[in-house]
């Protein structure tokens, strides 16, 4: 089935979605960093008999548009529930990638009861990162973020020095470097930082309703994944009811054909 393409307008923005599948629960996805809806296309090829997947392009990505200076938590959930509602559901289950991990936790943190099923393939928002909260949060940081994207040739040099003396390690310099030295990345990475900024997630309060709502949750992360290690899952699932990890033999890239089946089972 292709999937079929629809905008949701909110206040002055509209966020693009694809609609994949054709069953009776509900499945809202969320890509990462640089991705778009269609990412989780080959998964929902697998689901489509038992799931509809809402795939939404985030803000900075695809083919949203998002003229807000933010992207909120109250923006996050007034989408989830005119999804929620068009669709007629009761409740929905959630999937994030990456970046994707980060929104997901927030719709945990806000509404819980809404929720039967929760998977994060390397999310981000397990752990806070003192880097993203500096560049994003912080004055003196935000300063040096928007200097970084406009000179980044001397921001390279300079977080050389930082790995010289371990204060970064060797896998966020490579990131640094990577995301730095391309053009369209480094205008993508200062836009999407800082919208996104607000969406602080508070993992006491996650926890707490992860537990308390009985949500079934599946971590999947990848051995070899140096962004997002398996040691974040394995803090995080701690004293978690219904929490699994799942450690795959893989980098971040966790939606490679490998790895779908394994995602599929814990829908399932």
């Amino acid at each position: 089935m292709l999937p079929h393409a629809g905008i949701l307008k909110y206040n002055d923005n509209e966020i693009h979605c694809l609609r994949m599948g054709r069953g009776s629960k509900l499945l809202i996805a969320f890509h990462g960093f640089g991705n778009d809806a269609a990412i989780f296309a080959p998964l929902a090829a697998l689901l489509e008999q038992e799931y509809t997947i809402v795939s939404i392009d985030l803000p900075g990505h695809g083919l949203t548009r998002w003229k807000d200076p933010y992207f909120r938590k109250k923006d996050l959930m007034a989408i989830v529930q005119g999804i929620r509602n068009d669709f007629g559901a009761e409740r929905l289950s959630l999937l994030g990638y990456s970046l994707g991990g980060r929104i997901c936790l927030n719709v945990i943190e806000q509404q819980p009861n809404w929720i039967d099923k929760m998977i994060l393939l390397a999310p981000d928002g397990l752990e806070k990162n003192f880097w993203y909260h500096f560049a994003t949060r912080n004055p003196v940081g935000k300063l040096g973020f928007k200097s970084m994207m406009r000179d980044p040739d001397k921001w390279i040099s300079r977080v050389g020095f930082l790995r010289k003396f371990k204060i970064i390690d060797e896998s966020r310099f490579k990131f640094a470097q990577r995301n730095l030295t391309d053009e369209n990345v480094r205008h993508q990475l200062s836009y999407v930082w800082p919208v996104t900024s607000r969406l602080v997630v508070n993992i006491a309060a996650v926890k707490w309703n992860l537990n308390k709502y009985k949500v079934e949750t599946h971590l999947f992360m990848g051995r070899h994944d140096r962004i997002f290690p398996p040691a974040q899952g394995e803090r995080f699932i701690r004293n978690l009811k219904q929490a699994r990890l799942h450690v795959l033999d893989t980098g971040h890239n966790l939606l490679g054909a490998e790895q779908l089946p394994d995602i599929c089972k814990s829908l399932s």
